[in-house]
C-alpha cells in the first residue's frame, strides 16, 4: 500500500533525505568537513611521533575508520543531539 511503511527501513520516521540506504546517518555540510579535517589533524599529529603510522594502508584505513566510527561514537554518547531525534 502506498502509505505503509517498509519493512526493510530501520527507522521510518527519519526523512529519506537523513539516512542512506542502510538507515545510517549521512554527514552533511559542516560536519562532513569536521570529520574529514580532524581525520586529517589527528593523522598527521601522531604521524609526527608514529612513523610506522605514515603509510599507504594505515592512511586510508585512519581515514575511514575516523569518518565512520566517530560520528557514530558521539551519536551513542549523546553529544551531537542526534541520538535524541531517533528516540522520538
Amino acid at each position: 500500500m502506498p502509505g505503509d511503511a517498509s519493512t526493510d527501513d530501520p527507522n521510518p520516521n527519519l526523512p529519506a533525505t537523513a539516512t542512506d540506504f542502510r538507515g545510517s546517518r549521512r554527514l552533511v555540510g559542516g560536519e562532513e568537513w569536521f570529520w574529514y579535517v580532524a581525520a586529517a589533524i589527528t593523522y598527521i599529529s601522531l604521524g609526527i611521533w608514529h612513523k610506522w603510522l605514515l603509510n599507504w594502508i594505515v592512511g586510508p584505513a585512519w581515514l575511514v575508520a575516523f569518518v565512520v566510527i566517530g560520528p557514530w561514537v558521539t551519536d551513542r554518547l549523546g553529544l551531537t543531539g542526534r541520538s535524541q531525534e531517533r528516540r522520538r
